[in-house]
């Protein structure tokens, strides 16, 4: 009986070559949509899974409290001694490992006392040796427990050996670390898979720390305020976390707050755990659910995940809303045949099983034409998303892919399968056309949610366009555009005069500046609140103010306005130590009524007593997803180097710029971005967003449009003696067109009025999710309407026009009365 089904149902889908290749092209597009939209999933479900103790792994991660108690910075590392003291507190911590990560830093490889390789690495961690006993790193080379227990030792992932040294026997070889200490390879590991909140290069013992004029043993042990090193616990197996993290407000009351008291001036009834919060957060945790200040690396969003899935399911819906559609439509032809088989003595189960087997085979058609679009179309997944995604099918997923294909097929099958199969015999036979219970209200249901969700997402995508726009045409406050950044190395102290001035004696080169961070960048830093003179005295103004450390050409550089006061001067000695300048959300915060009440007042800051000489126009340093802050000024220390290019000649620019850097600093990479790249990769998040909308709004309404012929089709069928009699009587093909439209127009305008406010509450909390960001336009809303009813009426009308002319006979029929 089954291959009966098989061989009658292939002649269906052959002979009816139109309605299969539309139900089988929308299935396919659907099967293959959800298929990488699975993958997709799979992938970012899975982040950290090859650590086989992943679900005791944790890390520390630390918040500073507001006044009234809300988190105003949230850091993934926390303070050195942090990690120390909660393994001694707290037994159930089996293992605890630090790392720190130093970005920037050069690494080079010397040859007979020449430098043969230099590069800029981002990805150096010094980690302690505990660390192999957490996470499970794959060695190729080397003992894991002994190789980073001595100072001055180097383990590389096996693509940095490759990069360095070309092959993997490097056992006892040495590096060049910033031009400083040389460290010695003990050891070689498996690149960690992508699915990885980090990604180590290279791992450096921790105890280099130990003998480091920055850090040095009795700071790591006393330091609170260095908040950069990542700390890591394995606990005891079935120890509940959340018991770890109640006893944390006591342990900082305990450990933090007499060393508040005694070295930063709290007042003697100061409550750590009050001013500083500490969590327990589980490390698979960190790529979907942790969106900290400070992570290693750019980490994913469950709410991606969920509006990926919920976008599958909806496309998928939607392909099965199509094949019922023009099932349903075409059952007007098969209902003779129904008849027939009826009346010969067919049971109602089997023609379910007939129409069901149909149904099933179309949809494994569309299955492996899925399979095609899919492997055509996943390297542009992973190019899109960054990712490393595969299609096996040698795998369990064949088996899911069959069980879902089947399922689909059922589900889009079965209720075709039950009207067509309900045909009532004598009723067909005596000539009168198959109709379907419920006068098409499932149908009209199908074709609403179609259009309601296409508009959801054209309204998204054309939101999601306006804001991109704004981002990138609003006043920053600041030029972004022919600025080169470069890190900036202390090599330069002694002689940077002369650097800049061999660097500007070309036209080609604008200006130069130093500075500890530059815009695009987050306000990390800083040193507390203020004290400013109010009267005769000093007061702590309570504000917290972030720095950036910037020299006399900073300003100047990035063409950032002056409102009151002056600027930084090297004429004036007092300026490299005794100056500071706020921007205008300072002077609102600390109350003055205009921002030059401020100048020439004692300020205090970090614990130096200066002048405030000046006020800056606020500009944007953070991206818009942040409010303007306070922000403090004042030279002291440089991370990187900012150079601004003549627009005309850049390239030349360019080319004198590595010229006077290699002359400077022949040792160190010449390793530059332009500002302008940094800001656009602030919301490269975004930008994928909207491409994703694009995407699959032009998908679904394309799928939805298939519903429409479907839909189109069995209202023309069902009304064909009306139209014929309409046609006889005179009736042109416009007025049979609109007559035949008007049903589609009024269920597009409900889709409209469903998706209305679906599309607003879902894209103003997306838009909140900015400091500065468009005003939703309900223009924008009619204009989706009207593009949607546009696109249902050509698509119903191409379809019905073409049926028209077979309606012409009807004419004939009637003058001859046969």
């Amino acid at each position: 009986m089954i291959r009966n089904y098989l061989k009658v149902a292939l002649r269906s889908i052959f002979r009816n070559r139109l309605t299969a290749f539309i139900n089988i092209a929308g299935l396919a597009l659907a099967i293959s949509s959800a298929l990488l939209i699975y993958l997709y999933i799979n992938d970012e479900l899975g982040y950290e899974q090859q650590h086989s103790k992943v679900d005791r792994i944790y890390r520390i991660t630390r918040d500073f409290l507001s006044p009234d108690g809300e988190p105003n910075l949230r850091l993934g590392n926390v303070a050195p001694p942090i990690g120390p003291l909660v393994k001694n507190d707290f037994g159930e911590i089996e293992v605890m490992a630090r790392t720190l990560n130093y970005s920037g830093f050069v690494i080079g490889l010397e040859e007979n006392g020449e430098l043969k390789k230099a590069f800029t690495e981002n990805f150096v961690f010094l980690a302690e040796p505990e660390i192999f006993k957490i996470f499970d790193f794959t060695t190729l080379a080397g003992d894991p427990q002994t190789a980073l227990s001595r100072p001055f030792t180097i383990m590389l992932s096996e693509k940095a050996a490759q990069k360095y040294f070309g092959d993997q026997n490097v056992i006892g070889k040495r590096l060049r670390g910033n031009d400083q200490v040389d460290l010695e390879v003990t050891g070689i590991y498996k690149n960690l898979p992508s699915q990885s909140h980090w990604h180590p290069d290279m791992l450096v013992s921790f105890s280099t720390l130990n003998d480091s004029t920055i850090y040095g043993r009795k700071n790591l042990e006393t330091n609170w305020g260095n908040n950069s090193f990542g700390t890591y616990i394995l606990l005891d197996e079935g120890f509940d976390s959340r018991k770890l993290e109640a006893k944390m407000p006591a342990f900082l009351d305990k450990h933090f707050g007499p060393y508040a008291i005694a070295n930063y001036g709290a007042a003697k009834d100061f409550v750590a755990s009050k001013a500083t919060k500490l969590h327990v957060q589980k490390v698979s945790d960190i790529h979907l659910y942790s969106h900290l200040d400070d992570e290693v690396e750019v980490n994913g969003n469950i709410n991606n995940v969920y509006m990926m899935g919920v976008i599958g399911l909806f496309i998928i819906l939607i392909a099965c809303f199509n094949f019922i559609n023009l099932s349903t439509a075409r059952a007007t032809k098969r209902a003779k045949e129904v008849g027939m088989r009826k009346a010969v003595g067919a049971h109602k189960n089997q023609l379910m099983g007939q129409f069901l087997s149909e149904s099933v085979l179309t949809a494994f058609f569309a299955l492996v034409l899925a399979l095609g679009l899919s492997f055509l179309t996943i390297d542009w997944l992973n190019q899109f998303t960054k990712k490393e995604l595969t299609l096996n099918l040698f795998s369990n997923l064949s088996l899911g892919l069959l069980g879902f294909t089947l399922l689909v097929g059922l589900l889009a099958g079965v209720y075709p399968a039950f009207v067509i199969s309900g045909f009532k015999p004598v009723d067909v036979l005596k000539g009168k056309q198959g109709s379907v219970p419920g006068k098409g209200s499932l149908r009209k249901v199908m074709v609403i949610s179609q259009f309601s969700i296409s508009i959801v997402l054209i309204i998204a995508t054309a939101i999601t366009a306006q804001q991109l726009g704004y981002l990138n045409t609003r006043n920053l406050g600041y030029d972004r555009d022919q600025i080169v950044v470069l890190p900036y190395y202390d090599d330069l102290n002694k002689t940077y005069e002369s650097f800049y001035n061999e660097l500007t004696k070309s036209s080609t080169i604008k200006s130069a500046a130093r500075s500890s961070r530059v815009p695009t960048g987050r306000l990390l830093d800083d040193q507390g609140t203020p004290s400013i003179t109010k009267g005769d005295s000093l007061f702590d103004s309570g504000i917290t103010t972030k720095y950036v450390c910037t020299d006399y050409e900073f300003f100047n550089t990035y063409g950032i306005e002056l409102v009151a006061g002056r600027n930084f001067s090297k004429d004036i000695p007092t300026d490299d130590s005794l100056a500071f300048i706020v921007n205008e959300a300072a002077t609102r915060k600390y109350g003055w009524k205009n921002p030059e009440e401020g100048i020439g007042k004692d300020y205090i800051y970090g614990g130096v007593k200066g002048k405030l000489i000046g006020v800056v126009k606020d500009f944007h340093f953070e991206s818009l997803h942040q409010d303007i802050i306070p922000m403090i000024f004042f030279p002291n220390y440089y991370n990187n180097l900012s150079v601004k290019i003549s627009g005309k000649e850049a390239q030349q620019g360019l080319e004198y710029l590595e010229k006077v850097w290699k002359e400077f600093l022949p040792k160190r990479p010449f390793d530059y971005q332009f500002l302008s790249e940094n800001y656009e990769r602030l919301y490269e998040s975004e930008q994928k967003q909207s491409q994703l909308f694009t995407i699959f709004s032009g998908l679904a309404i394309f799928i939805a449009c298939l519903g429409l012929f479907g839909l189109a089709t069995f209202n023309t069928l069902q009304r064909v003696k009306e139209i014929g009699i309409r046609k006889v009587l005179g009736a042109s093909v416009p007025s049979i067109l609109t007559l035949l439209s008007k049903e589609i127009v009024v269920l597009i305008i409900v889709s409209n009025l469903i998706a209305w406010p679906v599309a607003w509450y879902f894209m103003g909390l997306w838009l909140a999710s900015f400091a500065y960001h468009v005003t939703m336009d309900p223009l924008l809303y009619l204009l989706a309407s009207v593009v949607t009813i546009l696109i249902a009426l050509v698509t119903v009308s191409s379809q019905t026009n073409s049926l028209l002319p077979s309606f012409s006979g009807y004419h004939d029929t009637y003058k001859t009365g046969r």
